[in-house]
């Protein structure tokens, strides 16, 4: 059997984000979605899957670089 869908607040609460992320990610088309007449709606295989490909992009992310430290460089 399959799990229930989850709403935006289950969502962020397994996220540890605000609910506001959550619709915000989704409308970006960062969140797979599933829109049930005017609610959205969150499969959480495919809120693992994304959980799982972020965690391999974390990876390949470059390290931040420190903005002030060359502006101060470049002065």
């Amino acid at each position: 059997m399959s799990e229930p869908l989850l709403t935006p607040r289950e969502v962020a609460e397994w996220l540890k984000m605000s609910r506001v992320w959550v619709y915000k990610a989704a409308e970006k088309g960062l969140l797979p979605f599933h829109r049930v007449g005017e609610a959205i709606r969150f499969d959480p295989n495919e809120i693992r899957n994304y959980l799982k490909d972020r965690k391999d992009l974390k990876r390949n992310y470059p390290r931040p670089r420190n903005l002030k430290l060359e502006k101060k460089d470049a002065a």
